[in-house]
């Protein structure tokens, strides 16, 4: 029997879905959705947005972040992740001295949180 999407054993039938509140992100498909509408995003927006979703409220470390993206050529200490992100907040509708989906967390990295969701820093 199939497993319904975002469950256990989805994964092999390519249906692998990430939601947190409004926001659903199905890497196999190169999918994101936010309020139901598709997303436009750049390859590297959407590889960031995929590495953050599938670690959904674990910290992810700039270099782990690259290491996800490592068919780019990125120097380790390249603050281009930093802008990335910063392009994905402003498509998101994300703040972020409030964010609702990508928190900073300063010298450690980044982290998709769920904005329905009760986690705190």
């Amino acid at each position: 029997m199939d497993a319904p999407a975002g469950e256990e054993g989805s994964e092999a039938e390519g249906t692998e879905e990430f939601v947190a509140g409004p926001l659903r992100v199905r890497p196999s498909a190169r999918v994101a959705l936010l309020d139901d509408e598709p997303m436009t995003l750049t390859p590297v927006e959407f590889d960031l947005l995929a590495c953050l979703a599938q670690a959904k409220g674990r910290v992810k470390t700039r270099e782990q972040l690259l290491d996800a993206m490592s068919d780019r050529n990125f120097d380790v200490f390249d603050r281009s992740i930093d802008v990335h992100i910063s392009s994905l907040r402003k498509k998101l509708g994300d703040d972020p001295k409030n964010p609702r989906f990508i928190r900073t967390l300063r010298s450690a990295g980044y982290m998709l949180i769920d904005p329905e969701g009760d986690f705190e820093a």
